[in-house]
């Protein structure tokens, strides 16, 4: 089984949108948790289980445009890829510090 991780910072002038929009991620994804830094606040962490190897490439060529795979609409249940186009907006740096990373449990 594996878990996915994915990091960025929200730019504090856009906290309600982005608390507004992750609300609605976690209803229609219930295999999300979404933390917030402590000691960092506006640094939040999204923690994924269950998700497949495609569902984990698709994510990541969505929410960073570091892979040339297909992102076609319904591609993953049904998930429009502009559904994260937001999230680029509301991170200093937009795509490029949104970091995501697949985990596998240690046999």
């Amino acid at each position: 089984m594996c878990i996915v991780f994915v990091e960025y910072r929200i730019d504090a002038s856009y906290r309600l949108p982005y608390l507004e929009w992750s609300e609605r991620l976690r209803d229609d994804f219930p295999q999300v948790e979404l933390y917030e830094g402590t000691d960092q606040p506006g640094l939040f962490v999204e923690l994924w289980s269950g998700l497949s190897d495609e569902q984990y490439r698709f994510m990541r060529a969505v929410r960073t445009r570091k892979d040339e795979v297909a992102a076609e609409p319904g591609a993953w249940d049904g998930t429009d890829p502009r559904r994260w186009a937001p999230l680029e907006q509301w991170v200093p740096g937009g795509s490029a510090k949104i970091h995501i990373w697949q985990f596998q449990k240690v046999k």
